[in-house]
């Protein structure tokens, strides 16, 4: 079975979601928490950390739930929408706030856990056939890359022009919006049924991981990669602001730090 471009575009886009949670929060969360809400440096780092380190613990559960939910679209909307207009509210605040955005963020990233889960599971589902499928993969990681590129230098961007965040974090809200529709719209007609057992309980699925060393060690690297890409890009900001005095260096660093954001997203 050939899948239509029409499908292969629809299914891409839904990497203007996933690009800009990998991008924008990394790149300026942290600076929106100690320059304009006043939050002490490691108050700040412990709230960004807190709910990326939630996305461990809670994505498990997310698959499980979209995995007996059964057709993956509905939930992938529903978590979108969610998440653009969260994402729109973690900058609202002009001052003030710290627990504020904590808690906002842990919202956003659970809710872009029932979004990003069940797009990344469609790929299986939408085709069986192998090249079919690496076509799919080809779409999708072009826009993810365009996604990263946008957001990473386009946040930067507007929050400069416009002098505040709160712009910035409707812009890529909106673009999160944007991207979870045209998913759903686009993606209209695929196969609904999932092609997973999910009968298989928590320490099934331990011993599937403890019994793949393969498994282990592309966890290992991913791990190690997101680690070294998230505090590459917390101090990107600062790098350009403060230690350079250019502003603009924060759109070229952006772009040069988020072409390294796992393709896992």
């Amino acid at each position: 079975m050939t899948v239509s471009r029409r499908i292969c575009a629809g299914y891409s886009l839904g990497s203007l979601v996933t690009g800009s949670f990998a991008a924008v929060p990394g790149l300026l969360l942290l600076p929106y928490l100690t320059d304009s809400l006043a939050v002490p440096a490691a108050a700040a780092g412990l709230i960004v950390l807190l709910p990326k380190a939630w996305d461990m613990i809670f994505n498990p559960i997310a698959g499980r739930i979209s995995d007996r939910r059964g057709p993956r679209r509905p939930l992938l909307l529903q978590g979108g929408l969610v998440f653009g207009v969260l994402f729109a509210a973690l900058f609202a605040l002009p001052a003030g706030g710290g627990a504020y955005v904590g808690v906002v963020f842990l919202l956003c990233a659970t809710a872009y856990a029932f979004f990003q889960v069940p797009y990344v599971a469609m790929l299986a589902e939408i085709t069986t056939d192998y090249d079919q499928r690496t076509r799919l993969m080809t779409w999708r990681m072009a826009v993810l890359a365009l996604a990263i590129l946008l957001s990473g230098a386009g946040a930067p961007a507007i929050r400069d022009a416009t002098g505040g965040y709160q712009t910035m974090g409707i812009a890529v809200g909106a673009m999160i919006l944007f991207g979870a529709i045209t998913v759903y719209l686009g993606t209209r007609g695929v196969s609904e049924q999932t092609q997973v057992d999910t009968g298989a309980g928590f320490k099934a699925l331990v011993e599937a991981v403890r019994g793949s060393r393969e498994f282990r060690r592309l966890l290992a690297a991913f791990v190690i990669q997101a680690t070294g890409v998230s505090t590459l890009l917390a101090g990107v900001d600062y790098m350009s602001r403060v230690v350079l005095r250019e502003r603009l260096l924060t759109e070229f660093l952006g772009r040069l730090y988020t072409s390294g954001v796992d393709a896992g997203q």
